[in-house]
This record gives structure tokens, sequence and C-alpha cells, in this order.
């Protein structure tokens, strides 16, 4: 998992090398939920809120179109209702969503493509007990790499303040065992903010 962070990472450098490339950092609330076939989790289970942050790197393709990547680091998982707590199942996780975006004369914009996420720690929280969960191929443990699609919508202002929502679906089943689907989904509440294009030499 971590050449393959690296070869992203170095792909996404050399896209903003373009002098047609708007860098930019962009915040917000990542609501986490899970599909899954477990009958508890889908009964009882809710969104699990976290915060989300990262780097932006839109790259002009057209009047109207443009390729933008982000580095996200985020929270994903679910929250379990029982009669006196919430069990948790958190997963910290960096997504890479590679989105082709159309923008309108009036700033409003709408795109999608796929997602590359990363599952850097799992762990379950009952009653205020934390229990790791590895990351890895065995049985027990969950799957590293977490690939979905993507999809966003929003508002950009000519100043370059961009608020936005988005959805990622995930695809990967996470789960090493028979029979037990487990597939990571995150709505995100965003706000933003792209500089200006850097002037060519």
């Amino acid at each position: 998992m971590k050449t393959n962070l690296l070869i992203v990472f170095m792909l996404v450098a050399a896209c903003s090398l373009s002098a047609q490339t708007r860098l930019g950092l962009k915040t917000g609330i990542a609501l986490g939920s899970v599909t899954t076939n477990d009958d508890e989790i889908k009964e009882d289970g809710s969104n699990l809120a976290s915060f989300q942050f990262g780097g932006v790197f839109d790259t002009k393709l057209s009047s109207s179109l443009s390729l933008q990547t982000q580095v996200l680091f985020l929270g994903k998982g679910t929250a379990v209702a029982h009669d006196d707590h919430k069990d948790q199942f958190r997963f910290a996780a960096i997504d890479i969503p590679l989105q082709v975006l159309y923008r309108g004369k009036s700033g409003l914009f709408i795109g999608g493509g796929p997602n590359l996420g990363f599952n850097l720690s799992a762990k379950h929280i009952h009653e205020g007990e934390k229990e790791e969960i590895a990351i890895g191929d065995a049985a027990g443990q969950v799957k590293g790499f977490d690939f979905g699609v993507t999809g966003s919508a929003g508002y950009q202002s000519k100043s370059g303040l961009v608020l936005s929502v988005s959805y990622v679906k995930g695809i990967t089943n996470l789960q090493n065992a028979p029979n037990f689907e487990w597939q990571n989904n995150v709505v995100g509440l965003n706000i933003g903010y792209l500089l200006p294009t850097r002037a060519k030499k």
C-alpha cells in the first residue's frame, strides 16, 4: 500500500507543475456510512461524523472543463445504536478523488470520477474501549486499498471560494471473510479556496 501511495502522490505532484493548475485547500465534515449485509448495522447503523481536510489540484482542460485531483485525510465508518450506548467503527483514511468538473458561467459546477482510498487505521470502539483492527489481507483484518466512485457539486466564486457537497460510494469489499460485505461511503460538506492561476513565464 505504501508503494501505491507513493506512485499516486508522484502523479499528483506532476499534475501540479502545470501552469494551468490552480492549487487550493479544502476542509469540511465527513459523514460516514457503510453498505453491508450485517443485519444489526443495517437496522441500527447511523452516520458517523468526522472532519476532512487536504489539498486540491485543479487543471484546466477547456473554458468549462477541468481535471481536479484532491488529496484528503478523513474519517470513515459508522455508529451502531444499542440500548444505552453506541458502538463505533472508525477508519482513518487518505482519499484521492480524480474528477472531471464542468463549470457554468454562474460559478456552479458538477463532476465525478474514480476515488482511490487508502485505509491507514481502523478501530472498534465499544463502551469507551478501543480495539484496533489490523489492516491487511488475512482473516479478521480489513483491506488497505478502498476503490470507489465519487461525485460532487457546488459553487465557486470568482475570488476562488468554493462551497461543495460530495459523495463517495465505496466499491471494494473491505472484509476478508466469506459472505460478509462492507463498503465505506462518505457524504462531504466542504468549504475551500483555490489560489489564482500562476502566470506563464
